[in-house]
């Protein structure tokens, strides 16, 4: 009898570079420049010593004394950014843009705040600008990197890592998603020395020995595998994740009762977690428990109506429990949902 085990994605944590007011600058002769500059420099102190509100003031000030005043247009962008006034942020630093098209600082900048709005195509062509007018940003790069990653693109964000590492071998971010570029790429030994290496750069990163953890499951390392879960785990105890890793792992170890344990853990941790789940189904249909399995067939369905594996694990529990009609109505919706593991099973439903 055929089932399916369904597998969590990897935890990929994006890394943001800090960006710090610039530098003040040397008063002018002219007296209302002479003020703005005053107003700028005492908005960078307040920026630097995180009093944003203060410095916003200040900058709102120098703006309307010098209204082609570039740096402090950035700045106050730097400073609505920071108060999470992304929208706002973006305008200022469109202005700055227009009074200064080559101020790759600011496209970096705008393509951070379109980030945080969700506004992933703009921010990746702020980016893309950014390398063009300053090809030695490495935080660019990697933010360009992680956008073809999530794209499915992994070729683009492989090159895009390579240049962040290139620029900046001691971020151990850029290690690790490079790392997970290349196991999409099927690099798998690639993708484990890339990992090695952010953990030498940083070693309190939990999620980097999770997907050190899937890399060797990948390589057929399942105790490998088993010792990199658990060494994120140690670290991160509620990394419901790792626990569901760790289980399927031990699934495939044929460690049933040991795989239920972190699958029961997982979903202690996060009982909408519809992967922990199908996958506990799994390990109750191999252990005979057909009624639990389709019991967690059900659940992972309700979280997730259109998720077609589920349908099918559903239904070849239920023909294990002879509910013929039961199980060929989970086979049509699994194949009509894509799953073509389904069809074999629908030579027997009329």
């Amino acid at each position: 009898m055929k089932y399916l085990f369904a597998f969590s994605t990897l935890l990929l944590v994006f890394a943001s570079t800090r960006v710090q007011a610039q530098d003040t600058i040397k008063a002018a002769n002219i007296p209302p420049a002479m003020e703005a500059e005053v107003a700028y420099n005492s908005g960078v102190t307040k920026f630097n010593a995180k009093q944003f509100p203060e410095a916003l003031l200040d900058f709102n000030k120098a703006i309307e004394l010098k209204p082609d005043f570039e740096k402090a247009f950035y700045n106050r962008g730097l400073t609505r950014a920071e108060m999470v006034a992304h929208q706002s942020a973006v305008d200022d630093f469109t202005k700055a843009i227009a009074l200064n098209p080559a101020a790759d600082y600011a496209f970096y900048s705008r393509g951070q705040s379109y980030l945080a709005l969700n506004e992933k195509r703009k921010a990746g062509d702020d980016f893309d600008q950014t390398v063009k007018l300053n090809p030695n940003n490495d935080g660019a790069w990697y933010q360009a990197g992680v956008l073809r990653f999530e794209e499915g693109d992994y070729a683009s964000a492989l090159n895009r890592f390579d240049r962040a590492i290139q620029l900046n071998a001691k971020n151990a971010y850029y290690w690790n998603d490079r790392g997970s570029a290349k196991r999409q790429n099927g690099d798998i030994d690639g993708a484990i020395g890339d990992y090695q290496q952010a953990i030498k750069l940083n070693a309190g990163l939990p999620f980097v020995y999770n997907n050190l953890g899937s890399a060797r499951r990948k390589k057929g390392d399942l105790k490998g595998a088993i010792e990199s879960y658990t060494t994120a785990l140690n670290m991160k105890t509620d990394y419901y994740i790792a626990y569901n890793n760790r289980g399927s792992v031990k699934f495939e170890m044929g460690d049933y009762d040991g795989a239920i344990s972190d699958f029961n853990r997982a979903i202690q941790l996060k009982n909408d977690y519809a992967f922990a789940y199908l996958n506990r189904a799994a390990v109750r249909y191999k252990k005979r428990d057909y009624k639990g399995s389709i019991e967690d067939c059900d659940k992972a369905i309700q979280l997730n109506p259109n998720y077609g594996e589920a349908y099918l694990n559903r239904g070849i529990a239920k023909e294990m429990l002879r509910d013929n009609e039961g199980s060929c109505s989970d086979f049509k919706k699994a194949a009509n949902l894509g799953i073509k593991q389904a069809e074999p099973y629908l030579s027997d439903c009329h």
